[in-house]
Protein backbone atom coordinates (compact mmCIF):
# COMPACT_ATOMS: atom_id res chain seq x y z
CA UNK A 1 0.00 0.00 0.00
CA UNK A 2 1.48 2.88 -0.86
CA UNK A 3 2.57 5.52 2.04
CA UNK A 4 1.90 9.53 1.69
CA UNK A 5 3.78 11.42 4.23
CA UNK A 6 2.58 15.20 5.09
CA UNK A 7 3.42 17.19 7.94
CA UNK A 8 -0.10 17.87 8.77
CA UNK A 9 -3.53 15.90 8.23
CA UNK A 10 -6.58 17.16 8.47
CA UNK A 11 -9.61 14.39 8.07
CA UNK A 12 -13.24 16.45 7.50
CA UNK A 13 -14.32 18.92 4.02
CA UNK A 14 -16.65 20.99 6.10
CA UNK A 15 -16.80 24.27 7.99
CA UNK A 16 -13.83 23.50 10.23
CA UNK A 17 -11.83 21.79 8.17
CA UNK A 18 -11.72 24.51 5.41
CA UNK A 19 -10.82 26.60 8.00
CA UNK A 20 -7.89 25.03 9.49
CA UNK A 21 -6.62 24.13 5.84
CA UNK A 22 -6.29 28.15 5.27
CA UNK A 23 -5.00 28.20 8.73
CA UNK A 24 -2.51 26.14 7.69
CA UNK A 25 -1.55 27.55 4.64
CA UNK A 26 -0.66 30.82 5.70
CA UNK A 27 1.62 29.38 7.99
CA UNK A 28 3.20 27.24 5.46
CA UNK A 29 2.15 23.69 6.75
CA UNK A 30 2.32 21.38 4.04
CA UNK A 31 -1.01 19.74 4.63
CA UNK A 32 -3.81 17.75 3.04
CA UNK A 33 -7.44 17.49 3.72
CA UNK A 34 -9.63 14.53 3.28
CA UNK A 35 -13.68 14.06 2.76
CA UNK A 36 -15.12 10.71 2.92
CA UNK A 37 -17.47 12.37 0.72
CA UNK A 38 -18.12 15.97 -0.87
CA UNK A 39 -16.85 19.01 0.67
CA UNK A 40 -20.34 20.21 3.20
CA UNK A 41 -21.27 16.43 2.44
CA UNK A 42 -23.42 17.13 5.93
CA UNK A 43 -25.24 20.69 4.72
CA UNK A 44 -25.71 18.85 1.06
CA UNK A 45 -27.35 15.49 2.06
CA UNK A 46 -27.46 15.15 5.84
CA UNK A 47 -29.61 18.68 6.79
CA UNK A 48 -33.28 19.10 6.36
CA UNK A 49 -34.37 21.14 2.73
CA UNK A 50 -35.34 24.32 4.92
CA UNK A 51 -32.47 24.39 6.81
CA UNK A 52 -31.02 28.56 7.05
CA UNK A 53 -27.52 29.13 8.92
CA UNK A 54 -27.69 29.94 12.50
CA UNK A 55 -26.46 33.52 12.26
CA UNK A 56 -26.92 36.10 10.10
CA UNK A 57 -24.58 36.01 6.64
CA UNK A 58 -22.13 38.96 8.14
CA UNK A 59 -21.45 36.94 10.53
CA UNK A 60 -21.79 32.80 9.81
CA UNK A 61 -18.65 33.07 7.22
CA UNK A 62 -15.06 32.72 6.69
CA UNK A 63 -12.89 35.41 7.32
CA UNK A 64 -12.79 37.76 4.21
CA UNK A 65 -15.04 35.97 2.13
CA UNK A 66 -18.51 37.67 2.13
CA UNK A 67 -21.62 35.48 0.98
CA UNK A 68 -22.70 36.65 -2.43
CA UNK A 69 -26.41 37.34 -3.53
CA UNK A 70 -28.07 37.43 -0.31
CA UNK A 71 -28.40 40.72 2.26
CA UNK A 72 -25.56 40.47 4.82
CA UNK A 73 -27.95 40.47 7.76
CA UNK A 74 -30.06 37.29 6.16
CA UNK A 75 -29.64 33.37 6.49
CA UNK A 76 -28.26 31.61 3.81
CA UNK A 77 -30.00 28.60 3.13
CA UNK A 78 -28.96 25.31 2.94
CA UNK A 79 -27.71 25.37 -0.67
CA UNK A 80 -25.74 28.51 -0.27
CA UNK A 81 -23.86 27.26 2.36
CA UNK A 82 -22.89 24.57 0.10
CA UNK A 83 -21.65 26.89 -2.44
CA UNK A 84 -20.28 28.84 -0.35
CA UNK A 85 -17.87 26.05 0.91
CA UNK A 86 -16.83 25.12 -2.59
CA UNK A 87 -16.42 28.93 -3.59
CA UNK A 88 -14.02 29.07 -0.49
CA UNK A 89 -12.51 25.67 -1.37
CA UNK A 90 -11.58 27.10 -4.41
CA UNK A 91 -10.24 30.12 -3.37
CA UNK A 92 -7.67 29.00 -1.04
CA UNK A 93 -6.71 25.78 -3.27
CA UNK A 94 -7.38 23.62 -0.28
CA UNK A 95 -5.22 20.44 -0.93
CA UNK A 96 -8.34 18.58 -0.16
CA UNK A 97 -9.18 14.77 -1.66
CA UNK A 98 -13.28 14.12 -2.00
CA UNK A 99 -14.50 10.39 -1.55
CA UNK A 100 -11.27 9.39 0.81
CA UNK A 101 -12.75 8.02 3.81
CA UNK A 102 -10.06 7.75 6.87
CA UNK A 103 -10.67 4.04 8.20
CA UNK A 104 -7.98 4.44 11.08
CA UNK A 105 -6.21 6.12 12.75
CA UNK A 106 -3.64 5.42 15.11
CA UNK A 107 -0.01 6.93 16.84
CA UNK A 108 2.95 5.45 14.85
CA UNK A 109 4.82 3.06 17.00
CA UNK A 110 7.92 5.60 17.36
CA UNK A 111 5.68 8.03 18.93
CA UNK A 112 6.71 10.40 15.86
CA UNK A 113 3.13 11.45 14.58
CA UNK A 114 0.21 9.52 12.99
CA UNK A 115 -0.98 7.12 10.48
CA UNK A 116 -3.86 7.30 9.08
CA UNK A 117 -5.25 4.23 6.76
CA UNK A 118 -7.50 4.67 3.92
CA UNK A 119 -9.03 1.70 1.93
CA UNK A 120 -6.50 3.03 -1.32
CA UNK A 121 -3.35 4.11 0.74
CA UNK A 122 -1.50 4.89 4.15
CA UNK A 123 -1.04 8.75 5.24
CA UNK A 124 1.60 9.62 7.52
CA UNK A 125 1.30 12.93 9.51
CA UNK A 126 3.01 14.78 12.24
CA UNK A 127 -0.26 16.34 13.34
CA UNK A 128 -3.85 15.43 12.48
CA UNK A 129 -6.53 17.89 12.95
CA UNK A 130 -10.05 15.67 13.44
CA UNK A 131 -12.96 18.26 11.63
CA UNK A 132 -15.40 15.82 11.69
CA UNK A 133 -19.63 16.16 12.46
CA UNK A 134 -21.51 18.53 14.22
CA UNK A 135 -20.19 20.10 17.84
CA UNK A 136 -22.73 19.23 20.10
CA UNK A 137 -20.45 16.23 21.48
CA UNK A 138 -16.94 16.31 22.15
CA UNK A 139 -15.42 13.20 21.50
CA UNK A 140 -11.45 12.82 22.31
CA UNK A 141 -10.05 10.07 20.22
CA UNK A 142 -8.10 7.04 22.16
CA UNK A 143 -4.82 8.46 20.82
CA UNK A 144 -4.70 10.96 23.46
CA UNK A 145 -2.87 9.21 26.49
CA UNK A 146 -5.25 9.13 29.42
CA UNK A 147 -3.10 11.45 31.45
CA UNK A 148 -3.17 14.36 28.64
CA UNK A 149 -4.11 17.65 29.82
CA UNK A 150 -5.59 18.36 26.03
CA UNK A 151 -9.63 19.04 26.07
Amino acid sequence: MAVTEVEALVVGGGQAGLAMSEHLSKLGVPHLVLERHRIAERWRSERWDSLVANGPAWHDRFPGMTFSGIDQDGFATKNQIVDYFLAYAKRIAAPIRCGVEVTALAAKADGAGFRAETPNDVIEARNVVIATGPFQRPIIPPVLPADSSIE
